[in-house]
Protein backbone atom coordinates (compact mmCIF):
# COMPACT_ATOMS: atom_id res chain seq x y z
CA UNK A 1 0.00 0.00 0.00
CA UNK A 2 1.23 3.40 -0.89
CA UNK A 3 0.59 6.59 1.01
CA UNK A 4 -1.74 7.72 -1.79
CA UNK A 5 -3.97 4.68 -1.29
CA UNK A 6 -4.11 5.21 2.47
CA UNK A 7 -4.77 8.91 2.02
CA UNK A 8 -7.61 8.19 -0.40
CA UNK A 9 -9.13 5.68 2.00
CA UNK A 10 -8.97 8.12 4.91
CA UNK A 11 -10.49 10.88 2.79
CA UNK A 12 -13.33 8.62 1.64
CA UNK A 13 -13.96 7.46 5.21
CA UNK A 14 -14.09 11.05 6.48
CA UNK A 15 -16.52 12.02 3.72
CA UNK A 16 -18.81 9.12 4.64
CA UNK A 17 -18.64 10.00 8.33
CA UNK A 18 -19.43 13.62 7.47
CA UNK A 19 -22.47 12.60 5.43
CA UNK A 20 -23.69 10.32 8.22
CA UNK A 21 -23.23 13.11 10.75
CA UNK A 22 -25.18 15.54 8.58
CA UNK A 23 -28.04 13.04 8.24
CA UNK A 24 -28.03 12.51 12.01
CA UNK A 25 -28.15 16.24 12.76
CA UNK A 26 -31.02 16.80 10.32
CA UNK A 27 -32.97 13.83 11.71
CA UNK A 28 -32.54 14.90 15.33
CA UNK A 29 -33.45 18.46 14.43
CA UNK A 30 -36.56 17.36 12.58
CA UNK A 31 -37.66 15.28 15.57
CA UNK A 32 -36.76 17.89 18.18
CA UNK A 33 -38.65 20.86 16.73
CA UNK A 34 -42.15 19.35 17.08
CA UNK A 35 -41.27 17.92 20.50
CA UNK A 36 -40.15 21.26 21.91
CA UNK A 37 -42.96 23.27 20.31
CA UNK A 38 -45.60 20.92 21.73
CA UNK A 39 -44.01 20.81 25.17
CA UNK A 40 -43.52 24.57 25.24
CA UNK A 41 -47.29 25.06 25.27
CA UNK A 42 -47.63 22.66 28.20
CA UNK A 43 -44.69 24.20 30.07
CA UNK A 44 -46.00 27.74 29.66
CA UNK A 45 -49.49 26.68 30.74
CA UNK A 46 -48.00 25.18 33.92
CA UNK A 47 -45.68 28.20 34.38
CA UNK A 48 -42.69 25.96 35.03
CA UNK A 49 -39.09 27.04 34.41
CA UNK A 50 -37.37 25.50 31.39
CA UNK A 51 -34.78 23.42 33.27
CA UNK A 52 -37.20 22.09 35.88
CA UNK A 53 -39.82 21.07 33.30
CA UNK A 54 -37.45 19.15 31.03
CA UNK A 55 -35.48 17.56 33.87
CA UNK A 56 -38.74 16.40 35.43
CA UNK A 57 -39.87 15.14 32.02
CA UNK A 58 -36.61 13.24 31.48
CA UNK A 59 -36.23 11.69 34.94
CA UNK A 60 -39.84 10.94 35.86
Amino acid sequence: MSIATISGFVTAALVLVGIALAVLVVSVGAAAVPFFTHNRRVRVARREPLVRYYSHLAFS
